[in-house]
């Protein structure tokens, strides 16, 4: 175990290299299974344990390396029959990221593919793309409507839980049910923070410098944990929190979920970065990696799409045909009461002037032939 942390990280002293474990103990139970998984089940081309401790390496020294190259460079430490650069898995488990190859499964809905002429730094940028141009849709966001107390009660929306980071907040609808996946690991997320925040306290290295610190970019990191925050608001929403704790301990997720978070309390760059998004532009200024999947939350948040029989039955009835025979019944139904009421109307002014007039001779008014 400490020999595989210490590849993606670095060593630590006894102490301290006690304590990461601790921290991690989740993440890397996760770890250990993909690996032997890979070191025991494929027949065709196994993974060594060493060879993949030695991936882990090859990508960090190289994180600006084609695949291809790579992978030539691991030739030169084959084994026949054994697979000398895992390169994938090393993906997948120094990252969190899932990179799709013979012998892996990459993520459970996100299937992303390292292409061979791409390094793992362009890599990283096309399956966690980062929007930078500006959005000026000024349509309103209730941000609230993204808690999960909300979406369980109001969107019928469960959640899921994922060893992936390339799966989370991924919503997935189906045939009378709706999953909303999250990432399962936040002491990952915040030990490569601190990994990234001890060489440059400002936490402004390039996607290439975080590489090959064994940390995916530090503001995709930073951003991660703050959507936590949005799903399980830490003030101001106790069903959401209950909604948490009882998640953490039927699924045996990180503890870290249920410690406040660090970016609580550090500063702001400005006003609005203390604000929570009003509008699909501030939404998405505020979470330019997952702006998208954050706003197609909100829209099936906003506006559920039915998954019960009675939702569906209401649902069927805002259909435009249904709603067309609807106004012709009720059109049709007007134009008879109001021909039977003319004719009521009709005929109680004729009693009226029958007893008006008093004379029992007049057509109508009581005369028998």
């Amino acid at each position: 175990m400490a020999d595989l942390v210490d590849a993606m990280w670095g060593p630590q002293p006894e102490e301290a290299q006690k304590k990461r474990l601790q921290l991690l103990d989740g993440y890397i139970g996760h770890c250990e299974k993909e690996t032997s998984f890979a070191c025991e089940s494929s027949s065709t081309n196994p993974t060594t344990r060493a060879n993949l401790l030695k991936a882990i390496q090859s990508l960090k020294a190289k994180p600006k390396e084609t695949r291809v190259t790579l992978r030539a460079n691991g030739s030169a430490i084959a084994t026949e029959g054994v697979d000398p650069f895992p390169l994938p898995l090393a993906v997948q488990l120094t990252y969190a990221t899932a990179c799709l190859s013979p012998g892996t499964v990459g993520g459970d809905i996100f299937h992303p593919s390292w292409k061979e002429s791409e390094s793992l730094a362009k890599y990283i940028d096309r399956v966690y793309p980062r929007m930078t141009d500006p959005i000026q849709d000024t349509r309103t966001v209730r941000i609230h409507k993204l808690s999960a107390s909300y979406l369980d009660t109001y969107a019928t929306v469960k959640l899921r839980w994922t060893n992936q980071l390339t799966d989370h907040l991924i919503l997935l609808k189906g045939d009378g049910w709706k999953s909303l996946y999250i990432f399962r690991h936040p002491a990952f997320l915040r030990h490569s923070i601190e990994i990234l925040g001890a060489h440059n306290p400002d936490l402004d290295q390039s996607t290439d410098e975080a590489l090959s610190l064994g940390c995916l970019p530090p503001l995709l990191l930073r951003e991660t944990l703050m959507t936590f925050d949005l799903i399980f608001p830490s003030a101001g929403d106790r069903p959401s929190r209950v909604i948490l704790e009882r998640e953490v301990e039927r699924n045996g997720l990180d503890p870290y979920f249920l410690k406040s978070s660090p970016l609580q309390h550090e500063h702001h760059n400005n006003f609005r970065d203390a604000l929570d998004p009003d509008d699909v532009r501030s939404l998405y200024e505020k979470y330019p990696h997952w702006g998208d999947r954050l706003y197609d939350l909100w829209k099936e948040a906003d506006d559920p799409t039915p998954v019960t029989s009675v939702e569906r039955w209401t649902e069927a009835r805002r259909n435009p045909r249904f709603t067309y025979w609807c106004t012709v019944v009720s059109v049709s139904l007007a134009i008879a009461f109001g021909m039977i009421a003319t004719t009521l109307g009709a005929v109680q002014v004729w009693i009226s002037y029958c007893a008006w007039v008093a004379d029992s001779t007049r057509p109508l008014c009581g005369a028998r032939p």
